[in-house]
């Protein structure tokens, strides 16, 4: 069915089709917007539009969080949080109906409570879903509403380096294997959801290595341990061993936990001890910032940290280093 409204003397077509989308657009002249209503109802007629799809914004998160998610491995975890959040607010919203407006709406309440980035990072993860259901699902849709979005000032990186007296403080007042946790990123970089991960066939006693099977990047890795990084990991081997037999467990575990929820145990045992120790506005991960700035301060090449942290593009070391003048001098001569 074809309509037309006067809207600022102009004329809005709109032609309206159960099982498709509603398709509009905007005319100099009534009798132009005339024609071209009838063109599209024969479009329709003979199969060259796209039908709507049924499927609800949830439906279609919930299919990923389903089939996708247990591919994703290191990133699995955040996904899922995002993909979560996603879910409550536009559950019940028709994928065929979903608009920038909504995206918008969404975008706006979720910046009252949390971080630009972290708003960038979910409607990064529905842009990247609703491209998956539409060329591997054939969901029909014209368009993702997700590319039309912008951003601004939303990349600003954190520079949060926990100095040596924070670390002392920090330890003091975490538990026995939190610390041991906190002592193997500062001295390895590893993300947390890697830590969670690590196993004793992971660990090269001899060489003093260490294997990272899955990565973030998926992209395994093995990176060399400090005598400090490695006596954290052995004591944990010990405790671990006098509970539980080391086979293919993990050897930082909670018991009565599920391995899925490591991370975020781990997350909050971090912020009490935090709290705890009197630190402000310190995060797990910038234990992997700290650590990067300090392999930079020992004097490793940009290739040679890459090697170790794991990343791929070179400019992001840049914003890890955080070195001074003054402590560039020595080396200079």
């Amino acid at each position: 069915m074809g309509s037309i409204r006067t809207r600022q003397g102009r004329y809005q077509a709109r032609v309206r089709r159960k099982g498709y989308a509603t398709v509009t657009k905007t005319f100099t002249s009534r009798e132009v917007a005339k024609r071209w209503i009838k063109s599209t109802e024969i479009a329709i007629e003979q199969g060259e539009f796209i039908r709507r799809t049924n499927m609800a914004v949830g439906e279609m998160l919930e299919k990923y969080a389903n089939e996708y998610l247990p591919k994703l491995k290191g990133a699995a975890i955040s996904t899922q949080y995002r993909v979560r959040a996603l879910k409550r607010h536009f559950g019940d919203i028709a994928l065929a109906d979903l608009s920038t407006s909504h995206l918008a709406k969404y975008r706006d309440k979720r910046l009252k409570t949390v971080k630009p980035i972290t708003v960038k990072c979910e409607m990064d993860v529905l842009r990247w879903v609703i491209n998956v259901a539409i060329t591997e699902w054939d969901v029909p849709l014209q368009e993702n509403p997700c590319s039309k979005m912008k951003w601004k000032n939303v990349d600003v990186p954190r520079d949060r380096v926990m100095d040596d007296d924070e670390e002392i403080r920090l330890l003091k007042h975490s538990s026995l294997m939190l610390g041991r946790m906190i002592v193997v990123a500062v001295e390895s970089a590893m993300r947390l959801g890697e830590i969670c991960n690590i196993r004793k066939r992971d660990i090269n006693f001899h060489n003093q290595t260490l294997h990272i099977p899955q990565t973030k990047t998926d992209k395994p890795r093995t990176i060399p341990l400090s005598k400090r990084g490695l006596s954290a990991l052995i004591e944990q081997l010990r405790a671990l061993g006098n509970v539980i037999p080391l086979s293919d467990t993990p050897l930082f575990m909670y018991q009565y936990c599920k391995p899925t929820s490591y991370r975020a145990k781990t997350f909050r045992e971090f912020q009490r001890a935090r709290n705890s120790a009197g630190i402000t506005d310190l995060r797990f991960h910038d234990l992997r910032h700290t650590a990067t700035t300090r392999l930079f301060q020992r004097g490793l090449g940009i290739m040679e940290v890459a090697s170790i942290t794991g990343h791929q593009d070179l400019k992001m070391l840049k914003r890890y280093t955080h070195l001074r003048a003054e402590d560039l001098v020595a080396r200079l001569g």
